[in-house]
Order: C-alpha cells, then structure tokens, then sequence
C-alpha cells in the first residue's frame, strides 16, 4: 500500500478505504491549499521491518539534533543579528517539521509492516487497531468531528495538549466551541462545506483553549467514517509562532525601509552621499544621494570608484593620493576637493570626502566605509568671506593713505597759503608802526591798509577752502540744498550740463538725520565724481523723490559705462564705499550699467522713524 507525507496532511493510504474500520479515509490530494509539496513516496511493500527500524532510529537522531541547534541559536541570538537568527529559526522549524512527518510515516509503515507479518504468520489482522494507532500516534493535533453535529467524537493526545484537555476534556465540545466570537460567521460557512463530502482547507483561524488563551492555527479535513458516523478528520496545526517568525520579520523588514527611506532624505537634506569599497574584489556601491551629488545615475544605475575620481578635479588628485596612502595604512582622513559632476551643466561643487578603513584580523584593509559631503555653499561663503576681508584692509589703508593726503593738503594750504598770507600781514603792521614820525600821506597809507585787509580776505578765503574741504556748508542747509549745491559744482568744475529734478514731498528731507544726510550726500558726490573721472559723458541728470515710503536718488550719465561686477573683483572701491554707506542706512543700493551703454545709480531708504514723523509736523 502507498503512502503521502506532506508537512501539513495526514497521512493517509492511497489504497481503497479500510471497510469496518474506526478509520475509513478517502483518496490523498497531492498538496494542500497552502501550496506545500508533497514528500517522496514510500513503497513500504518494498520496506522490512528491519531498515524500517534503522530508519526511524536516523530520523529520531536528525530530530534530536536539529532541536539541539535551534536551542544554540537562540542562545546565541543578540540585537545585532536578530532577522538572521529568525531565518535560520525559521530554517530549523521548517526541517524539524519535515522530520517529524517522515518519521510518523515511518512508525505508520511499521505498523503496516506488522501487520503483513501477523498475516503471512497466519494471525488475524485487525485493521481499526492500526488505523487507531496511526490517529493516536500522529504527532499533530488531530480531531474528529459530526458532520451533521459538529461535536467532537475524537481527539488525539496532540490535540489535547494543544488545547489545554485533561483526560477526555474533549468530549462534549463542539467545533464552534473552539472559536472565538469575531470567527463565528466564516465558521459556518466553512462547516457548510465540511457537509459536501470534499477535502476542505479552512486557512488560518483563531482557537481558544480550554483555559481560554486564543491561538493561531491552519485547518485541513477530509471526509470519513467514524463508527458508522459520516465525519470529517481534521489536521489542526497550531501556528502562532510561524506567524509571529513572520510578522516579526515583516516588521523588521518595514522598519528596515522606513530607516533606509529616512536615512536616504536625512542625506539629501544635509547633502550627503555615503559609499562602500571593496578594496579585495573592487565592489563599490553608494547611496542615491552620492549619485545625485555627482551629477546624475549612470547608465546601469550604479557608480564606479572611477567614475567617482574622473568627476574630481585633476588638481587635488595629490589630495586624493595623500588620502589613499592613509587608509591603505589603516588610518582615516578627510579632505576637501573640487568636483566638476556629471552632468551637461558641470557645475563646480566642493565635496569634503571622509573614509574610515576597516581591516581584518591581520591588519589588513579589506574595506573602505566613506561620506561625501557638498560644501559648496560654506566654501564659497568662505571665499567670499575672505575676499571681503581683503577689500575690507584694502579700503582701510586706502582710508588712511587718504586721510594723510588730506592732512598734508591741509597743511600744506595752511602753511603756505595762509601762513604766508598771515606772515605779510604781520609784516605789513610792523610797518605801520615802524613808520617815520613825520605823518605819512593820507594817500599812501590808505594803500598800506587796503593792502593789509586783501591779505586778510585771501586769508579768509584759504579758511573757507579748507572748511569746505572738510564739510561743505551746504550740508548745514539740509540734504536737498547740500544736493542742488553738488550739482552746481559739477557743472563748473565738469562743464558738462546736469539736469536736477527734485521732489521733496513737502519738505520730507528736513527730517532726515546730520549722518543720514552727510551719507547720502557723499553717495551722490561719489557718482559725480566717478562720472568726472571715468565716464566721458556728455549728458548727465540727478534727481531726488520723496514719496510717501521712500526716498530715491539717483544719478543717470550716458556715458561709456563698465561692468559692476569686475570694478568690486578688481579693488575699485567707490563703489564698495558707497554700498557700506547705503547699508549703514538701511537703503538699497542698485548700479546697472554695462560696457558703452551708460550707468545709472539709485539708492532707496526707507524713511526712518524720526524723518517720518518730523514730515508729518512741516506738512
């Protein structure tokens, strides 16, 4: 007779049923709604009692052996390995599980064996009693139950164990007993099928025990007889722990893509791409953001350490060199290179590269763990930062070279101007009064004073060059006055004609601050000046509109123009001078001009508080 093993059915004769017997079962399917295969054949009408037994002996050995390891996993199994434990766990089951069912079938053949023998010898063969030795020795829980009842006629010590019975604790119990309320209404549609005579799989559901803990099991019946009785036969398998094996490591799993999905927006967020290399077999991988960073994905998706390097600028290959020189000696390092990427754009970036080796147990780098960072922006805010820092000492000694030229004007006009001019004056009274005693002619000494009070005027004048020089009196007017004043000045130091348009909304401007007044004065002298010095303009116009929110001035010339960007770059500091004045106001300074097309300056502020409110008052 032929047997089928699978790790889910019973084991059931392929022959045609056993009449009379207290277990009459139907033909075997191949594999159960699960989809597990079958086990090999046995052919035991090729088996003896004797291999038999040395077969058994083996499984019962594999069996031992296979429990001792699942024991040493767990005792070995820590927070660092625990979905590797799972698989080799859920590995052991699996195996353990085969191991039991073959050896069942085993003690089965032998029972059949047995009873050849008892036949061949003449003895009479009682076929219920191995049929009840087969359902009492099944090491799953097995249950027989009513069809047209559903009470429970039979349960193996499996099963009893399995649900918590002592003794016959099973008698009574019917199969909607066994489950929980929520299974109730898919039960009876199940035990509706179990009427129709067929093999039935019920799938997963929910068990209670007898002392009322539930449980995850999986159910296959077939049909059969059972003292007369149409019953079904049913495989319980009790599967709690294979669930948990699988959500346990479905939720590793899950937790395992939320931590790589984290971990791959934390890198695009801070800008940082992370690779591993190989140094033994060359492997190299690299996360999505390093890719990125490198100016797009190649075309199997993946980088290569030479792609990576034939993106960095050759001028730090000796960086780069530096760096490999200490990783190969098992040292880390980090370095800042240039990398000009991959794409069409190839935009200069600025990668900080850090690498950690990792070596084995000799000393020997077999790994390379490594970050790649883009700088860009602090690296070009650092250049920048130290460009301004160099225009910043730049225009201090400039301010000083100024200041002494000035001081030494000063002098200069004072000592031999107005020095000398005060000297003949002193000269000429000394004079006066060395006179002969004798009166002198009315005439000629009207001419000594006349000229003694021109000394004085031109003394007088040189006093006011030099006043002006320092701070023109205009200013002391008021901004629109000290502006109106400039462009007199321009037109007749320049000669060139200056059209002034001015609006100063009612008298806004009286409201302005001494230091906003003076730097918005020096800005409009600065423009003046530069297109005196450098413009070649024919036509220029200045104007001045105070509005309700603003103040705006600004100076047009049609002159040759420049480019605003390569005057800053290249020391020209006017321009700088008159950005820091607008900035210490709170304005806004915009320069647009380009090469033959003229300049135009403006500068916007905002009306401070103070100037607001006394704009008010004159209004």
């Amino acid at each position: 007779m032929n047997w089928t093993m699978s790790p889910h059915l019973i084991p059931i004769p392929r022959g045609p049923s056993v009449a009379g017997g207290s277990l009459t079962h139907r033909a075997a399917h191949r594999s159960d709604s699960a989809g597990f295969p079958m086990t090999e054949h046995i052919e035991h009408d090729d088996l003896t009692c004797l291999p038999l037994v040395d077969r058994i002996g083996r499984q019962i050995d594999h069996l031992r052996e296979g429990r001792s390891l699942a024991r040493s996993i767990r005792r070995r199994a820590d927070d660092g390995s625990s979905i590797v434990i799972e698989e080799l766990l859920h590995t052991a089951r699996a195996t353990l599980h085969a191991q039991h069912d073959e050896l069942t079938g085993l003690r089965l053949a032998l029972a059949r064996c047995q009873q050849r023998l008892q036949a061949r010898a003449g003895e009479p063969v009682d076929d219920r009693e191995a049929d009840d030795l087969m359902f009492f020795a099944h090491p799953q829980a097995l249950l027989i139950a009513d069809v047209e009842t559903r009470e429970i006629l039979a349960a193996n010590p499996a099963a009893c164990e399995q649900y918590g019975w002592r003794g016959e604790g099973w008698r009574g119990q019917l199969l909607s007993d066994l489950h929980t309320g929520p299974e109730h209404a898919r039960m009876d549609a199940y035990l509706g099928r179990l009427g129709h005579g067929m093999p039935a799989s019920g799938g997963l559901w929910q068990h209670r025990r007898a002392d009322g803990s539930t449980f995850y099991v999986h159910l296959n019946s077939r049909p059969m007889r059972h003292l007369g009785r149409e019953a079904r036969l049913m495989l319980v398998r009790d599967v709690s722990e294979w669930l948990l094996t699988v959500s346990a490591r479905e939720q590793a799993l899950q937790a395992l893509g939320r931590s790589e999905s984290n971990l791959q927006a934390a890198q695009a967020l801070a800008r940082i791409g992370s690779f591993e290399h190989d140094v033994r077999s060359g492997d190299f991988q690299c996360s999505p953001q390093l890719l990125r960073m490198l100016g797009g994905r190649p075309i199997d998706g993946r980088l290569t350490m030479v792609d990576m390097l034939t993106a960095l600028d050759p001028c730090d290959r000796p960086q780069l060199v530096a760096l490999r020189d200490a990783v190969l000696d098992g040292r880390s390092g980090q370095i800042v290179v240039r990398c000009s990427g991959r794409g069409g754009s190839r935009k200069l970036q600025w990668l900080a590269i850090r690498v950690e080796p990792e070596t084995d147990r000799s000393g020997q780098v077999i790994r390379v763990h490594g970050t790649v960072q883009d700088v860009t922006e602090s690296q070009v805010a650092a250049q920048e930062l130290s460009e301004l820092s160099a225009q910043l000492r730049e225009l201090s000694a400039q301010s000083e070279s100024r200041l002494d030229q000035l001081r030494k004007r000063m002098a200069a006009d004072l000592h031999d101007g107005l020095g000398q001019v005060l000297s003949t004056v002193k000269l000429r009274v000394q004079m006066l009064g060395q006179a002969t005693p004798a009166a002198p002619e009315p005439a000629a000494l009207a001419d000594r004073v006349g000229a003694v009070g021109r000394l004085v005027d031109e003394a007088l004048d040189m006093v006011r060059d030099v006043s002006t020089l320092l701070r023109p009196p205009a200013l002391e007017l008021g901004l629109v006055s000290a502006i109106e004043w400039l462009a007199d000045e321009f037109r007749l130091r320049a000669e060139l004609p200056c059209e002034i348009h001015i609006d100063d909304g009612g008298g806004r401007c009286t409201g302005l601050d001494d230091d906003a007044t003076q730097d918005l004065f020096r800005i409009v002298q600065e423009s003046l000046g530069n297109v005196t010095r450098h413009a070649g303009a024919q036509r220029v116009s200045l104007s001045l509109l105070a509005d309700r929110d603003l103040l705006r001035i600004e100076v047009q010339d049609d002159g040759i123009g420049f480019d605003p960007g390569q005057q800053r770059r290249h020391g020209h500091f006017g321009l700088f001078g008159m950005q820091e004045r607008a900035l210490r106001l709170g304005a806004r300074l915009q320069v647009d001009s380009q090469p033959g097309r003229g300049c135009r300056v403006q500068v916007e502020m905002p009306w401070p508080a103070a100037a607001a409110n006394g704009a008010g008052a004159s209004s």
